[in-house]
C-alpha cells in the first residue's frame, strides 16, 4: 500500500503557490488511491447488460464492474455531446460559460478551450504528487505551430480549415494536453475522423501526417473517415482502439514499477463506440446489434484488458475506478452515413438507451444519463445502487474531498462532491440545488428533484437572461414519466416559474447548481 506524509516543507511548497492553486487542508498521513477514469465515447446506458436485461450486446468485463462497483443511476455527463462532457469533466465548470457559449463545438484545428489558470482535475492531482497520464481522445483544442500566424484567428473558428501546409505538424504543439497537468499523454486532437488524424505524444505529432483520404484508401483497402482527411502513415481505424488500449495498460504498468510510491491518474477516454464503427474483424459478429454492438464488444474486451493488468500489477484494492460515458448515444437510424460503418448497421431491437428517451447532443434523459461505476475495493462497499443526482462537473470536487484538498472558489464551480455517496456516508437525492442541461443546438434545460424544466426559445446565454425574449415551457416529472412522455407545465406553473428563475440565475453566474 502505498503511504505519503506530507512534512512542513511539502506543505509549504503546496502552500506557497498562487491562490488559484490548490492548498492541502492540513498535514496528514494517508494512503492514496490510484485513481483511473475510463470514459466511452457515444456509450449508452442501455449498452450494458447489468444495465439493461434486454441489451442484445455481451459486456462480461463491463458487468463485473458494475458487479463490483457503486452504481450511480442517475448520473449525467456535463454536457450531451463530446467537448462541453470532457470540459466539464476536466474542470467541474459548464461549457457555456466558455467562449463557445450555448451549443458551440470546437472546429477541427481549434485552439484550446480551457481558459489560462484554469485548473483542471490532473493539475489538482498533479499538485497534490500525482503522476498523471491521458490516454486517447482529447477534444478541448490544440494550438498547433502555424507558419503564417495571420491564419489563427481563421482556424479558431473555420468547421474545416483545408491548408494543411500552413501547420508545422512536425514542432511541438503551442498549447495541449501537457499544459494542463498531465504528465504524459498520447491520443487524437478529437474523433477519430477529426483533422489531423494524428496520435499526438506529449504535445507532438508522433508521425507527420501527409496522406489524403484517397491515398488511405488506397494503402489500406479502406478508409472509414472523411473525404477530406490529412492522415499519417501509422493511423488506420481498425487499429485505432487496441492501439490505445496498449498506450493506458503501459502507463498503468510503468507508474506502477518505475514509482512505486507515488499514485498515479489516468484518464483513459477511449474513442470508442463513436463513430467511424470499426470493429476488429475479430470481433465482427460478436453481439446481436450489428456493427454497433460488435464495436462495444470491442470496447467491453478493453476495459477487460485495462482491469486485468491492474490485478496483475497488485494494486487493484486501491485503485479507484470509474466507468462511464461522455454522453448519450447516437440514433444509428439515422445519424452515421453507411461509409462510416464496417458492418451491417441495422440495430435489431437492442436499445442503447435502455428505459430513456432522447439521443446524443439533446435535452431528453437519453442524450446525458449515461452508466457510472465507482469501484475501489479498499474503502468501498460494492453491489450498491446510488439514485443520488450526479453530474460530471462534480468528480473533480470529489475526488478533493477524498483527498482532503480544499479548492478555492475559482476551481470546479459548478461542482459539488458526491464522495460521501460513494463511501455510503450519504445518500441525498442530490447535493445539488439542481443542475443544468444544454442541447448542441443552445437551448437549455434545468433539473431539480424530481421535475425538469425545458426552455424553449433561447439559444444563448444572453437571450436566456433576456426577459423580453420568447420562450416556451416543457415541465418532465422524472419521478412518474422516466421516458418524458408527458408535458406537467400546466399542472405546475408556480414550479416552471420557480425553475425558470433558478436558470437565470445559474446562467448569470449566482448561486452554484
Amino acid at each position: 500500500m502505498r503511504t505519503m506524509l506530507f512534512t512542513l516543507v511539502s506543505w509549504l511548497a503546496l502552500t506557497s503557490v498562487p491562490s488559484q492553486k490548490i492548498v492541502l487542508a492540513a498535514l496528514y498521513e494517508t494512503p492514496r488511491p490510484n485513481i483511473v477514469i475510463i470514459l466511452a465515447d457515444d456509450m449508452g446506458y442501455g449498452d450494458v447488460a447489468a444495465l439493461n436485461v434486454d441489451s442484445r450486446i455481451p459486456t462480461p468485463n463491463l458487468d463485473r464492474l458494475a458487479k463490483e462497483s457503486v452504481i450511480f443511476t442517475d448520473a449525467h455527463s456535463a454536457g450531451s455531446y463530446c467537448v462541453p462532457s470532457r470540459y466539464g469533466l476536466l474542470t467541474g465548470r459548464y461549457m457555456w460559460r466558455t467562449r463557445l457559449g450555448a451549443g458551440g463545438n470546437l472546429a477541427n484545428l481549434a485552439g484550446t478551450l480551457i481558459e489560462p489558470g484554469r485548473r483542471t482535475i490532473a493539475d489538482v492531482l498533479q499538485g497534490a504528487g500525482y503522476y498523471t497520464g491521458l490516454v486517447g481522445k482529447w477534444h478541448q483544442g490544440i494550438d498547433w505551430k502555424l507558419h503564417d500566424e495571420n491564419a489563427r484567428s481563421v482556424i479558431r473558428v473555420h468547421p474545416n480549415y483545408q491548408d494543411f501546409s500552413n501547420i508545422d505538424f512536425a514542432s511541438p504543439v503551442l498549447k495541449g494536453p501537457g499544459d494542463y497537468g498531465f504528465d504524459y499523454s498520447f491520443g487524437t486532437a478529437g474523433s477519430a475522423e477529426m483533422n489531423p488524424c494524428v496520435f499526438i505524444m506529449n504535445n507532438k505529432a508522433t508521425v507527420i501526417p501527409t496522406l489524403s483520404s484517397q491515398a488511405a484508401q488506397e494503402k489500406y483497402g479502406e478508409w472509414y473517415g472523411r473525404d477530406d482527411n490529412i492522415i499519417a502513415a501509422d493511423y488506420m481505424m481498425d487499429r485505432l482502439v487496441p492501439t490505445l488500449s496498449d498506450r493506458a495498460c503501459e502507463f498503468v504498468e510503468n507508474a506502477t514499477r518505475t514509482r512505486p510510491e507515488q499514485p498515479f491518474f489516468l484518464y483513459y477516454a477511449m474513442t470508442t463506440p463513436h463513430n467511424p464503427i470499426v470493429p476488429q474483424r475479430k470481433f465482427v459478429g460478436s453481439s446481436r446489434a450489428g456493427a454497433y454492438g460488435d464495436f462495444v464488444v470491442e470496447l467491453d474486451d478493453h476495459v477487460g484488458r485495462l482491469l486485468r493488468r491492474i490485478s496483475e500489477l497488485g494494486i487493484e484494492e486501491n485503485t479507484m475506478v470509474i466507468f462511464t460515458s461522455d454522453n448519450g448515444p447516437v440514433d444509428r437510424t439515422r445519424g452515421y452515413r453507411a461509409r462510416w460503418v464496417r458492418g451491417d448497421t441495422g440495430i435489431y431491437g437492442h436499445d442503447s438507451n435502455g428505459p430513456f428517451h432522447g439521443w446524443k447532443a439533446g435535452l431528453l434523459e437519453g442524450g446525458h444519463r449515461i452508466p457510472f461505476f465507482v469501484r475501489w475495493p479498499e474503502r468501498i462497499k460494492h453491489g450498491r445502487r446510488c439514485p443520488t443526482t450526479i453530474l460530471f462537473n462534480d468528480i473533480l470536487p470529489t475526488v478533493a474531498e477524498m483527498l482532503n484538498i480544499s479548492l478555492d472558489n475559482h476551481i470546479a464551480e459548478d461542482g459539488v462532491s458526491f464522495f460521501k455517496a460513494i463511501t455510503g456516508e450519504a445518500n441525498p437525492e442530490s447535493f445539488h440545488e439542481a443542475i443544468v442541461h444544454n442541447h448542441s443546438n443552445g437551448t437549455f434545460a434545468i433539473r431539480r428533484g424530481a421535475f425538469k424544466l425545458t426552455v424553449n426559445g433561447p439559444k444563448t446565454t444572453a437571450q436566456v437572461m433576456d426577459d423580453a425574449f420568447p420562450v416556451s415551457f416543457v415541465l418532465h416529472d422524472l419521478g412518474h414519466d422516466i421516458a418524458e412522455t408527458t408535458d406537467v407545465s400546466r399542472n405546475h406553473p408556480d414550479k416552471v416559474k420557480e425553475m425558470h428563475t433558478l436558470l437565470k440565475n445559474y446562467v448569470r453566474g449566482n448561486g452554484r447548481p
